[in-house]
């Protein structure tokens, strides 16, 4: 992939041609041989300059060939890690302590299928008491940030929304980097302010002692005298210190700002999240390019939404699940998502093919093998009068085997996750997706207060529906039901509530603080760009309704739908 021009830029390899990543062919190397290859022709810091900081402001593109396979795993990695820090920020942790961090450096570390690590250890020493780390690891893991970064960038960049999400938590990134490298490899610092161009001269003493009184009031934190001989201060323009600014915490004069070195920090951050932003809008405008590609443009388009956290495809139940228990089960240790599916079903004895999709893999997820499924489903639908055994093999059980790989793709179809549920369209007297998102408030209100739980716990659940916190709000639930709050403080997949409620999934401590404490942002629903509008979905549901499943099915996998 061609991250850039050529021209004035750093080659990352022998290989000089650009172009866009292409699919592996037979005999191809494997993203794992990319991965070598990318830690084999890395230039270190004594060849041709390599990547001399462990931290970077962006402001250079990468020009160099991967794969499509390398492109999307790399993208996956960087959107992990980024996660990471947004489920920390939810935990009700304090931002930067030392508790955060050591939360996150043991979830990068953690992660599963393999460590992320590399986007921390970019020194030879990034942690108290730690080994040393190899000049050709620390590097190779630098060239990994900065190709991952604009990989990334390229998909946050469409909208003001996820701009402001992916500035914000590249932004906490860089301070921990930051605070990692402060502690434990500081010379790397200095490296990174000279390699960016923030080689900042401090004032000189006759200016320093002429504007003493001022910077002591300014400092606001009762900056003794000894203090402030000690102390360096910059002068930069306003501009690039607008945090400070904001809280009054700096000396403002003829349109420049006084910054102490223990503030250097917020400057260097107020740079990194201006030219981020800046160089964001930039990329949106240069997209249309993209449009070359169909496969990038499906990728770029669709990562916002993907899901990266556990896979709950196999079943990791502690047993089997049976047809006669399913019903059992819903009462309790389903998410309301699937408890409404389920009640549509005992009521009805029939749900739409999306809910068939939606309900049919999760039941998979949770241990319902294929003949179960076949029998639990056709044991429902068959008490209409309007479908017997026969109607139900030719016109529903080919969307059963094709959850199971069956079918179409024959691919080993995962459950919907909680963020691909809540983007679903749900039509009228459909039962799939989202309660907390697509069900009128009174309704939520009605299925909550069936768990017999208090008032003041239910209103609390529905402020955080009426702000947008779907998840929070199923989180809430959860803890409200079971006593007990999520690993996760918030749901992100119907099958983690399942394992949790039952046990399963190390669900959290019964005294462990409650979700209600939790911090939250606003869950901000994304559009692509090639979402029909509610017109075009209403007039095409009168054709889903004729369709039968082997034919929706076959839609979706030619993607008519």
């Amino acid at each position: 992939m061609d991250f850039g021009s050529a021209g004035g830029n750093r080659s990352f390899g022998s290989n000089k041609s650009f172009g866009t990543p292409s699919r592996n062919k037979g005999g191809a190397k494997t993203i794992r041989d990319e991965r070598n290859l990318l830690r084999g022709r890395l230039l270190t810091a004594e060849e041709e300059g390599g990547y001399p900081s462990a931290i970077q402001l962006y402001l250079q593109p990468p020009t160099m060939d991967i794969s499509l396979e390398m492109f999307e795993d790399l993208a996956v990695q960087r959107l992990k890690v980024l996660r990471v820090f947004e489920k920390q920020n939810l935990s009700g942790k304090q931002k930067f302590s030392s508790e955060w961090t050591d939360a996150i450096l043991k979830d990068l570390r953690d992660s599963k299928p393999s460590t992320l690590a590399q986007f921390y250890e970019l020194a030879e020493r990034v942690e108290t008491g730690s080994k040393k780390i190899p000049v050709a690891t620390y590097q190779a893991n630098r060239e990994t940030d900065l190709v991952s970064h604009f990989i990334l960038r390229l998909a946050y960049c469409r909208t003001e929304e996820l701009r402001r999400w992916f500035v914000t938590h590249e932004t906490d990134l860089f301070r921990l980097r930051w605070g990692l490298l402060r502690e434990n490899a500081p010379e790397e610092l200095q490296l990174f302010m000279t390699a960016s161009g923030l080689s900042y001269q401090p004032i000189d003493s006759q200016e320093k002692e002429r504007l003493k009184d001022d910077l002591m009031a300014a400092a606001g934190f009762g900056m003794s005298t000894i203090k402030f001989e000690e102390e360096k201060f910059y002068r930069v323009p306003w501009t690039e210190a607008v945090d400070l600014v904001r809280v009054r915490r700096v000396l403002i004069k003829g349109g420049m700002a006084y910054i102490p070195s223990s503030e250097l920090l917020s400057l260097v951050v107020g740079v990194f999240r201006a030219k981020l932003s800046h160089n964001l809008v930039l990329t949106c405008r240069a997209l249309p390019v993209l449009e070359e590609d169909s496969r990038l443009v499906n990728l770029v388009q669709n990562l916002d939404k993907r899901y990266t956290g556990e896979d709950y495809g196999a079943n990791k139940t502690a047993g089997r699940v049976l047809p006669q228990e399913v019903d059992q089960l819903s009462k309790r240790n389903f998410p309301l998502c699937m408890k409404s599916m389920q009640e549509a079903l005992n009521t009805t004895h029939h749900i739409k093919y999306k809910a068939r999709l939606q309900y049919g893999l999760f039941l998979k997820g949770i241990g319902l093998t294929l003949e179960d499924a076949m029998k639990f489903f056709r044991g429902e639908f068959i008490k209409r009068a309007d479908v017997d055994v026969d109607k139900f093999e030719k016109e529903y059980a080919y969307g059963i085997r094709y959850n199971y790989g069956k079918e179409g793709k024959k691919k080993n179809w995962q459950p919907y996750d909680c963020m691909r549920i809540i983007m679903e369209t749900v039509g009228t007297g459909e039962n799939h997706g989202c309660p907390f998102r697509h069900h009128e408030a009174k309704t939520i209100r009605q299925r909550i207060e069936s768990y017999d739980l208090k008032k003041e716990e239910v209103d609390t659940i529905l402020k955080k529906v009426e702000e947008g916190h779907y998840q929070i709000a199923c989180g809430m639930h959860y803890s409200a039901v079971h006593l007990k709050d999520l690993t996760t403080g918030s749901v992100s997949h119907p099958n983690q509530w399942y394992l949790e409620s039952r046990g399963l999934g190390g669900g959290g401590d019964s005294s462990a603080k409650s979700n209600k404490h939790i911090k939250t942002v606003h869950a901000a629903m994304y559009q692509s760009q090639d979402t029909q509008d509610t017109q075009d979905t209403q007039d095409s549901q009168s054709q889903l309704e004729m369709m039968d499943d082997s034919e929706l099915i076959a839609a979706l996998d030619t993607g008519n739908l």
